[in-house]
């Protein structure tokens, strides 16, 4: 004779509802460590380096440039900015100071345009839109 068992009839034991429940977790995290990596898989980073030599050409009067007059940070390509220092001079854009062998990255969330003093700029001006 067969007997058809509802679910809802299952008499579990606490020990087989902890497991099930750290089944179910487990399978939730994981899920969310894929979707997290995908996620970071599609960032692109923005790189400027500043190359060693930079604060002495700038002392001596010579034109240098790093960067664009602005930059774009794209949101939907999950843009991040990434300034390398790998001159001996510290170096400084907006509030930020940025020390020799120092690598300074920059996530930005939201649309907005900054202007910011670069010490390294010409004209000492930097724009960053954020699109």
């Amino acid at each position: 004779m067969r007997r058809d068992v509802d679910a809802t009839q299952l008499n579990l034991s606490p020990g087989v509802r902890v497991i099930i429940l750290l089944v179910t977790m487990t399978i939730i995290a994981v899920a969310g460590i894929f979707l997290w990596q995908a996620t970071t898989n599609r960032q692109r980073q923005l790189v400027f380096e500043i190359p060693p030599g930079t604060a002495a050409r700038l002392a001596a009067g010579e034109e240098v440039n790093i960067f664009p007059s602005t930059i774009v940070i794209d949101l939907r390509q999950y843009d991040t900015l990434v300034i390398q220092n790998n001159d001996t001079a510290e170096v400084t854009i907006g509030p930020f100071r940025i020390v020799p062998g120092q690598r300074f990255v920059q996530r930005y969330w939201g649309p907005g345009v900054y202007e910011l003093i670069c010490s390294v700029h010409q004209g000492e001006q930097l724009r960053i839109e954020v699109r």
